[in-house]
């Protein structure tokens, strides 16, 4: 019964997030690499960095486990190498996006922060040499994986598991603290502190062109809260059972393993949904895809003017007559 609802609800929720989630990544790139406005802020990196891997979650961790849940297409059953390599990569990106808001908290902390040492940290330079770090990071963490997991045989078929308790209760308390509670701890307390910042700075005069740049990063930050308002919904569930689970160990009851798969569905939302709370929530954005569109329109609208007046030069002009 427990697997039935898991399967029914997994069915119907995931390939709209799939579908939603490519669409949002690729207009994100797009977005942010070409229009200059987004593209000048080390903040918009962080946006394109963590757009960039929410498209490689979709498709290397949603879409796989739904084609597995749905039509037991699973070669982690299968290949104990295709067992290590999948739980490894998947773990590491499905990490690294909290980070990434992290680091996106951190840069719009650095940006309201009076002291000049931490404003030349939100810089487009500084942020190119964090995000690879980062993600260096986010998969060292991990090098555990492929010693531990493996391809183990029973009765019943194959399965890609850890058989070691005393690691699967190590592994378990690491992600409640890595994974479910960590990114929102930080979140939280970069977006308050940010918060106190700016609060500050309303009291101060600023000229009229750095006006129109703290309008424009208060946009950022509109974002950035949107999304971590967002991200802190989806992920609470999730820490909470997990953390039941792992007190629960080594034989969690079956209400709580639903409970975690099902809140894993949940905790997908935060890969598809990017796109959509930044255009639905800051006018910022909505006007820099608006301009997108348009250039996007007059661009098609001049290629085909230039192959209509190439067409009809063709046909006023006559050949040259050849002489006999």
């Amino acid at each position: 019964m427990a697997d039935a609802i898991y399967y029914e609800l997994s069915r119907y929720t995931q390939p709209p997030l799939i579908i939603l989630g490519t669409v949002g990544a690729i207009i994100n790139q797009i977005l942010f690499f070409y229009r200059k406005p987004l593209r000048a802020t080390s903040c918009s990196l962080y946006f394109r960095a963590l757009s960039a891997n929410d498209f490689l979650v979709i498709y290397i961790y949603v879409l796989l486990q739904w084609l597995a849940d749905q039509y037991g297409f699973d070669p982690t059953t299968e290949y104990n190498w295709y067992c290590k390599g999948k739980i490894f990569i998947q773990n590491s990106l499905y990490t690294l996006s909290p980070y990434l808001v992290v680091l996106a908290c951190f840069d719009r902390f650095c940006t309201s922060s009076t002291n000049a040492r931490l404003r030349r940290i939100a810089t487009v330079r500084v942020a190119s040499i964090i995000i690879p770090c980062m993600t260096i990071f986010a998969f060292i963490s991990y090098f555990h994986i492929p010693i531990w997991y493996k391809l183990v045989s029973s009765s019943t078929g194959s399965i890609c598991t850890i058989t070691n308790q005393l690691y699967d209760r190590i592994y378990a308390i690491f992600l409640v603290v890595y994974l479910g509670f960590m990114p929102p701890l930080l979140m939280v307390i970069l977006c308050s502190a940010t918060f106190v910042l700016l609060g500050r700075q309303r009291r101060r005069i600023m000229p009229v062109n750095q006006t129109r740049l703290r309008q424009r990063d208060y946009q950022l930050l509109k974002m950035l809260f949107l999304y971590v308002a967002s991200h802190l919904i989806c992920t609470i569930p999730f820490s909470i059972v997990l953390l039941i689970a792992v007190y629960e160990l080594p034989e969690p009851s079956a209400i709580s393993i639903l409970l975690f798969r099902i809140f894993i569905l949940l905790f997908n939302v935060n890969f598809a949904t990017s796109f959509y709370i930044y255009t639905l929530g800051t006018p910022f954005y909505r006007y820099e895809l608006c301009c997108l569109i348009k250039d996007i329109h007059n661009r098609i609208r001049r290629m085909i003017r230039s192959n209509h007046n190439q067409q009809v030069l063709r046909r006023t002009v006559k050949p040259r007559v050849t002489a006999t």
